[in-house]
């Protein structure tokens, strides 16, 4: 009696329904919170989910060094913990560039347990393509970078392979054509002006561009010591495609993409995209894998890429 005569009084008070619209109000209520409360849950656990993914991941990424030689300066990237035996990939920096230049492509390789060298042969110069300079670096680095890789895991290496960027990579061009001895194999990106450097005989591959940008014509840089190359060879050639930014309407892909800020009076006005280092990385696997420890074929080389490009393999003609 007393439920029904509380419940009138409700009704009258508060209109017709006016109880049952406040039982329904309460249990909505009741219901959000407790659907906050889940959501709020799967949100937090997600969170954590991620942050312990993120420390995991961050906590395998590359380590990097410096070094300061008589022969030049390096800045040494290593996976962390490191193979006992590992494969050290030295690249020479190109024209005005320093050790400091390349942390993402370094970074991007050194994440398939490859140890990458930057080498600036020609600090305070911004003249890079003294061969000589680049193999008294090599040979130093070459001497010194397993105690220097000391506590990390690499106590040997495998296989060097050599090579560089812009006016780096035609140094490394000339350096292994006079010592062959000097490198198992090259791996340059987009060297400068190779048509008259000399003939490599090691296992060699190089990035490059269908387009002539940063006063690089395309016919004598990659192509060219991709031509170069009488052993086993390969090249990745990025498409033209161009788009409109801050510079106009430019390449996407050229010349300095493979630098972290590109390079000094030469650059696109936009940021390289991450993929594009994740597919040299991923061409630079393949090649090692390839070279030393598979088969060596064109279909060993294929692979799908964000990056437009094409693959051409030893008799193949770009």
């Amino acid at each position: 009696m007393f439920k029904k005569q509380n419940n009138r009084m409700l009704d009258e008070k508060g209109g017709p329904g006016h109880a049952e619209h406040y039982r329904n109000r309460t249990n909505v209520k009741q219901t959000g919170r407790m659907i906050m409360r889940t959501v709020s849950k799967r949100y937090m656990l997600a969170f954590a989910a991620a942050a312990l993914v993120l420390f995991a991941f961050s906590s395998v990424q590359a380590a990097s060094f410096t070094k300061d030689l008589s022969a030049g300066k390096v800045k040494v990237h290593y996976p962390s913990p490191a193979p006992a035996a590992c494969e050290a990939i030295l690249l020479g920096v190109g024209t005005a560039m320093s050790r400091e230049g390349y942390d993402n492509l370094a970074s991007a390789i050194s994440a398939y347990g490859y140890v990458v060298v930057i080498m600036d042969h020609a600090p305070g110069n911004m003249i890079k393509t003294d061969a000589t300079k680049f193999r008294n670096l090599a040979l130093a680095v070459r001497a010194n970078l397993v105690g220097w890789l000391a506590g990390s895991g690499c106590s040997s290496i495998s296989h060097w392979l050599m090579g560089g960027h812009s006016a780096g990579g035609q140094a490394a061009q000339n350096a292994v054509s006079s010592d062959p001895t000097l490198a198992d194999a090259v791996f340059s990106i987009d060297p400068y002006n190779c048509s008259s450097t000399g003939n490599v005989v090691v296992p060699a591959m190089y990035w490059g561009f269908d387009v002539t940008t940063c006063f690089v014509t395309k016919e004598d840089a990659a192509e060219a010591a991709y031509y170069g190359s009488m052993g086993q060879r390969a090249f990745y050639r990025v498409d033209r495609v161009y788009s409109w930014g801050w510079c106009g309407y430019s390449p996407k892909y050229f010349h300095c993409s493979f630098a972290d800020n590109h390079c000094p009076a030469c650059t696109n006005c936009w940021y390289t995209p991450g993929y594009f280092f994740s597919d040299v990385a991923r061409s630079v696997n393949k090649f090692i894998n390839a070279a030393f420890y598979g088969t060596w074929s064109k279909s060993a080389l294929s692979m799908s890429s964000s990056t437009p490009l094409d693959l051409f393999v030893d008799g193949d003609q770009p």
